[in-house]
């Protein structure tokens, strides 16, 4: 609708405030029409002075004085103005200083709720054919503003205008994973209905359906089904078990069903019904092994009877009963997926270099640890077995064919770190490479405006240039990462991407609109509720934070969250906050087990952008040995369908005590995503604390991203006090 009113109308003040919406969907206005609105208001009034206000996800203010109508100033900064960034309406609001109000923009934004508040009779011009119509329309009428839409006479809309949406029954839309992975070729369709649909390549469908219906799902590829009732929820998310084994050979015996199920043991033969061995034997499985220990010695410790390790608590030195000799040799016998290690002497004289050490076995390709006595022990390795056997079994070896010899497997997974352990993606890439090549920042942002001109969908480009800003100039690369969202305004993993990085770089503010944005798409995404509150602490509204962190862990405001993936995470962010800003808080209704806080050398939280990506997290102690912890689907499905299904997407590390002290290295490295379609890069935030829970507590923000598989970066060196 075009309005006749600014040519005719009568100012009753001369000063005219200009809201300039300078976001990446901009650079398509026709600066002419802009412009010869500002003419008329300059011709009108040749005498005045001017706001001008420049907006996207941030703001820059300017003053002008017009005299004689001469505007040559205003027009030649508006002709320069580069276009960068998505839009908030909510920032600009109640930033006027003049009655006279311009707001020139076409309506896009990244927020659903998000819209211009403006004063009666104010002006929304718009030139850009990239228009949100119906937006304009409705914010114009709510406000009693004036709309201006030049896009409205282009020829090629012209009786082809938006028309607005009829109602229409709203599809069911959802996802479907098979064993985790999201699978192509499921059918979906409506119990009693003719048709269906099926998951496209990311696993996803749309069908109409009513809160009534049953959806049947099937797949002939994995022979499985699953009847899914259709309730309130508009995206649904579905897990299914494919029913089929893949076998590279199978040979058939005949063997007697036993009438009972019997439990079988690890024995120096192999596996044997526990009932038929006759003699005791100690195991312990991969679920007593701690996945934080970077030392195999420490799952031996403590876990079977009998068994005690020498003063260098090292499993060379372990005996499995009283020394019986008091000149001779008293350590066990290790041996690793069958093979007899070194053994180490205890005789009198031995020196240092009779001593074998284990400290390269990694515990966590460890499967299970056995411990053999007596006839158990020299029955099958004899005289070597006299004091004992420590049967170590790694899970590389489970995978071991029929009739292959025994290898040390763990040895080709050993934990001893090297420089040369793990290759660090150090190549620099074609985007960084260019931006390298500039004197500086101007230099670069121009380089950057370059590239996006031919590269304006490659979310990896805007990754990567907010690398190089964000240590150069936070708020320009806010303002870069702020492009994804333009891209994929409702995509769950793109806005957590786009939230990290701006956490990073201090924007909370536009990290709790696009957690809320998050909430508005899934209300249960439980990470987003976490993100709130951690970016109210940063913004020093700590009794906002310590609301809503209670709030959640009392779980009283949101009775139906499954809290139990961050509830360490929240426990420990919600007595955090109290330790440090008891002093501003209201405390009064506050439990006294928050008072109480936790002390640690260093802690470390870990969050990414999408629960289907799969990586791995080094973390390399003093003494040279590393722990993986992996984020994938075969090492930890269930954690995997947990984050899915309850949105959640962190974890953290603590490290404390004596023996941390020096030297540690943290590396991450990127293994793909589980939907193969997902082009979304992972990022990876790390909040490092260090002295946490004491008064001289320092905290850090890391963040990194990662677009190829097997890419590998060193998040930190850090010197542990």
């Amino acid at each position: 609708m075009m309005g006749s009113g600014l040519y005719s109308q009568t100012l009753e003040t001369k000063n005219t405030t200009i809201l300039w919406d300078t976001s990446v969907s901009m650079q398509d206005r026709d600066l002419e029409k802009d412009f010869s609105v500002l003419e008329r208001v300059f011709t009108r009034t040749p005498d005045q002075d001017v706001q001008l206000v420049l907006f996207n996800i941030t703001t820059e203010e300017k003053e002008y004085e017009v005299r004689a109508g001469n505007w040559e100033a205003i027009k030649k900064d508006l002709s320069e103005e580069k276009y960068d960034g998505a839009n908030v309406y909510a920032i600009v609001n109640e930033r006027a200083k003049y009655p006279n109000i311009y707001l020139f923009t076409d309506g896009n934004r990244i927020f659903e709720d998000d819209a211009p508040i403006l004063p009666k009779n104010s002006f929304i011009i718009n030139s850009s054919p990239n228009r949100d119509e119906e937006f304009l329309k409705r914010t114009a009428l709510i406000n009693r503003n004036r709309l201006m839409d030049f896009a409205a006479i282009l020829p090629e809309n012209i009786g082809g205008l938006k028309k607005p949406k009829t109602q229409e029954r709203s599809p069911i839309t959802g996802k479907v994973y098979i064993d985790n992975i999201p699978v192509a070729n499921v059918t979906v369709a409506v119990r009693g209905m003719p048709g269906g649909v099926v998951t496209e390549g990311d696993g996803s469908f749309s069908i109409e359906a009513q809160p009534s219906d049953s959806l049947l799902l099937t797949s002939r590829a994995k022979n499985t089904m699953k009847v899914v009732p259709v309730d309130k929820q508009k995206e649904l998310t579905i897990f299914l078990e494919a029913n089929v084994v893949s076998l590279e050979e199978v040979v058939l015996v005949e063997k007697q069903q036993s009438k009972f199920q019997t439990e079988s043991v690890i024995t120096g033969f192999g596996q044997e019904n526990k009932d038929k061995v006759g003699y005791a034997v100690q195991t312990i499985d991969d679920e007593d092994i701690s996945p934080i220990q970077t030392d195999v010695s420490q799952s031996v410790q403590s876990k079977f009877s009998n068994v005690t390790l020498g003063n260098t608590e090292d499993i060379s030195q372990a005996t499995v009963r009283s020394n019986t000799s008091i000149l001779g040799n008293n350590y066990s016998l290790v041996v690793i997926d069958g093979v007899p290690q070194r053994q180490s002497d205890s005789s009198s004289g031995a020196s240092a270099n009779n001593q074998a050490n284990f400290g390269y076995i990694n515990p966590d390709n460890i499967a299970s640890i056995s411990v053999l006595k007596g006839y158990a022990a020299t029955t099958r390795y004899g005289s070597l077995g006299a004091n004992g056997v420590i049967l170590i079994t790694t899970k590389s070896a489970q995978g071991r064919k029929a009739g292959e010899p025994p290898q040390d497997l763990a040895r080709l997974t050993d934990n001893i770190y090297t420089e040369n352990a793990i290759q660090t993606s150090i190549a620099a890439s074609e985007v960084q490479k260019s931006l390298e090549k500039a004197s500086n920042e101007k230099e670069a942002y121009s380089i950057y405006l370059s590239l996006r001109s031919n590269n304006i969908g490659d979310i990896n480009l805007y990754m990567e240039v907010f690398d190089y800003f964000k240590t150069v100039n936070r708020e320009r690369a806010a303002i870069i990462i702020s492009n994804i969202l333009e891209l994929f305004p409702t995509d769950i993993s793109t806005l957590r991407a786009v939230s990290l990085a701006l956490s990073a770089t201090g924007f909370n503010d536009d990290v709790i609109r696009i957690n809320n944005e998050i909430l508005s798409i899934s209300k249960d995404n439980i990470q987003s509720y976490l993100d709130i509150a951690l970016a109210q602490r940063a913004n020093a509204k700590y009794q906002d934070a310590l609301k809503s962190l209670l709030d959640l862990e009392r779980g009283v405001k949101y009775p139906t969250l499954n809290l139990s993936g961050i509830s360490k995470t929240l426990n420990r962010e919600a007595r955090n906050l109290v330790f440090s800003h008891k002093d501003k808080l209201n405390t009064s209704n506050v439990d006294t087990k928050y008072f109480n806080n936790l002390k640690y050398n260093v802690r470390m939280v870990f969050e990414w952008n999408h629960p289907e990506a799969e990586f791995n997290l080094q973390f390399v102690n003093p003494q040279k040995r590393y722990f993986n912890w992996e984020h994938t689907n075969l090492a930890n499905p269930e954690r995997i369908r947990d984050e899915i299904i309850n949105g959640y997407t962190s974890e953290e590390f603590e490290f404390y005590g004596d023996g941390v002290e020096g030297k540690w290295i943290i590396n991450a490295t990127y293994l793909g995503n589980l939907d193969v379609t997902n082009q979304i890069p992972l990022v990876l935030r790390c909040t490092l604390y260090q002295n946490f829970g004491y008064p001289d507590q320092t905290q850090e923000e890391l963040i990194v991203h990662f677009s190829t598989s097997g890419e590998t970066k060193q998040l930190k060196t850090l010197f542990v006090k």
